[in-house]
């Protein structure tokens, strides 16, 4: 296979370096997620359904339903303090005046229990800054923390996108948009 010509379009616009984690990004109590390790994932899986039809040879252009979608953001984060520990556990409130963490109650999560978005800021090669949102976000998964020696602890986080069942014109609960600074300056 011969080598094909880039365009600097093409290399302009690869990615480097693991981002920047930032809960509430462009709200108030806006915060650096940080020290993280390994990285940010972002997965959006959509639910296509087919319309099956007589005779229909398989999968067909023009009949398929986009009926949904579920996005997640991974990242491992390295701070123990209570505000990151708070982030990790729906409806744990911290009491400031006793430095302690509670988590929350059991029943319906809380609207507060959502943060209102978490985001990744990275930078490409040609200097200019992708910012990718989840909006509405929450950690659904286990809280573990733990002891290990030579070794610092981590607390893994999967932030899920929700919709707002109150809107009824959001159509998507993430985005992706660019900047030609950088946005955390």
């Amino acid at each position: 296979m011969a080598l094909v010509n880039l365009s600097s379009s093409n290399v302009n616009k690869i990615q480097i370096d693991e981002g920047v984690v930032v809960v509430n990004y462009g709200e108030t109590g806006e915060m650096v997620l940080g020290p993280t390790r390994g990285g940010a994932e972002f997965t959006a899986t959509p639910s296509i359904r087919d319309i099956e039809f007589d005779g229909r040879k398989g999968k067909t252009k023009g009949m398929q339903v986009k009926d949904g979608e579920d996005v997640s953001l991974k990242i491992s984060t390295l701070c123990c303090s209570l505000d990151y520990l708070k982030i990790a556990i729906p409806g744990a409130t911290v009491n400031n005046s006793t430095n302690a963490l509670t988590p929350g109650n059991f029943g319906v999560v809380a609207s507060s229990s959502y943060l209102k978005n978490v985001a990744v800021v990275t930078k490409m090669l040609d200097g200019t800054y992708t910012i990718l949102t989840v909006k509405n976000a929450m950690h659904e998964g286990a809280f573990t923390y733990k002891g290990v020696s030579k070794n610092e602890n981590e607390h893994s986080l999967e932030f899920l996108g929700h919709y707002d069942a109150t809107s009824s014109t959001e159509e998507c609960c993430w985005n992706i948009e660019t900047s030609a600074t950088n946005p955390l300056a």
